[in-house]
């Protein structure tokens, strides 16, 4: 029998812990776009200073850039429609975007997915990143952007006359295909929304199907 000493423990330890270090400090969500490069519409002054959602700025601009962008990246593109003064939006934010408090490669990959979604990833997920952009969906131009999507459609065959907010997209890269699970046709959804997340990228077919990660469901409000 092999015997392990203490020193040898601490070394084993050590090499597990320089393998994560590269990945526990990086954020999972990352910009898809710099608003700085956008120009706002001439006259328009309906947004405040550091908005989140840009109803002066073109959404479908926006959407083409995230999109070349995320591609480029490799990454999936999430985009959360909702607009500045919605209380939701704001609670989503604070949960899942707090620059203060980002949530982690490391966190989403390691306790989220399971080993088998996880290794279909390159790098088993050690630099996987979601692509993220905010659209404003009751600014005119908005609204028409995501009934020419169909994200509208999805919001109807759900039971509502438009889209609520927020309402999460995620686009597979390398295409505009897309999916929205933030609401099952049963009227339940995902008690988390990283489980939420995960299983959108499983019906995109960015990760496998894996039933063996049991993601408890709770009632849509």
């Amino acid at each position: 029998m092999q015997r392990v000493t203490l020193g040898g423990l601490f070394a084993a330890i050590a090499l597990i812990l320089a393998a994560c270090s590269d990945v526990s400090d990086k954020p999972l969500f990352v910009p898809a776009v710099d608003y700085a490069d956008f120009t706002p519409a001439i006259g328009c002054s309906a947004d405040v200073p550091d908005a989140t959602y840009r109803a002066c700025m073109d959404p479908n601009a926006l959407y083409a850039a995230a999109i070349d962008a995320a591609n480029e990246a490799g990454n999936p593109l999430m985009v959360i429609w909702g607009f500045e003064e919605c209380p939701y939006c704001k609670k989503f934010a604070a949960e899942e975007m707090n620059p203060e408090s980002p949530r982690l490669i490391s966190d989403f990959v390691g306790n989220t997915l399971t080993e088998a979604q996880r290794n279909s990833l390159p790098n088993g997920g050690k630099d996987f990143q979601i692509s993220v952009l905010h659209l404003h969906v009751r600014a005119p131009a908005g609204a028409a952007l995501a009934e020419t999507l169909g994200v509208t459609d999805i919001a109807r065959e759900r039971g509502w006359h438009r889209v609520w907010s927020p309402f999460v997209t995620f686009t597979r890269p390398g295409s505009h295909e897309f999916v929205a699970q933030t609401q099952f046709q049963q009227g339940e959804k995902p008690c988390q929304y990283v489980d939420d997340f995960a299983i959108s990228l499983q019906q995109l077919g960015y990760i496998p199907a894996d039933d063996s990660k049991v993601r408890p469901m709770c009632a849509a409000a």
